[in-house]
């Protein structure tokens, strides 16, 4: 079981980094009762919009293979939820995310006899492989996590008109180098 420590939303809400003149929140939830919260605690930090992503584990990224639920406000108003379809921004993967690599090594846990973790360092490493080869354009989870996430966000920003055409934006960018540039 993985939990998220308060922290981690405590440090969100108090919004270390924010605009000159707007700043937006994008967060990830898993239990239906977290988006009236984390709205309601957004709005009260003073984040002039919120993008509540229901994510895998809770992260930012929704599921790649069936449709689902996220909510957002702008300019302070209230949350609405919107379903999410993968499909619908082209993406057809078989897999909820982007699975671990078979060949990792493992580590045991001392004194526990039952779980057994993988290595932290080599986990980070084929992190880092399978996002620089998604920036290089290599289709895959990877890819399709960044093109799912970065529509959602260009389209909630107002930067496309629809979440489809996020989804082609950021599937030009990384398809050009353009990502993998920047970040270089």
């Amino acid at each position: 079981m993985v939990k998220r420590q308060v922290l981690t939303t405590v440090e969100v809400m108090a919004r270390p980094i924010h605009g000159r003149k707007k700043t937006h929140l994008v967060t990830g939830y898993v239990h239906k009762p977290y988006p009236r919260i984390y709205a309601l605690l957004a709005r009260h930090a003073g984040f002039d919009s919120a993008l509540l992503v229901r994510g895998v584990e809770g992260g930012v990224v929704p599921s790649l293979r069936q449709t689902g639920v996220c909510f957002n406000y702008q300019h302070m108003g209230e949350e609405q939820s919107f379903d999410i379809d993968p499909e619908a921004l082209g993406i057809e993967q078989n897999v909820r995310a982007v699975p671990l690599p078979e060949d990792l090594p493992t580590t045991n846990r001392p004194g526990d006899d039952i779980a057994v973790a993988v290595d932290v360092r080599a986990t980070a490493e084929a992190s880092a492989r399978a996002g620089l080869a998604a920036l290089e354009g290599q289709r895959g989870p990877t890819y399709d996590s960044l093109v799912f996430t970065g529509a959602l966000i260009l389209w909630h920003l107002g930067l496309d008109q629809t979440p489809q055409a996020g989804a082609e934006h950021i599937r030009r960018v990384l398809d050009s180098g353009a990502a993998l540039r920047r970040l270089r």
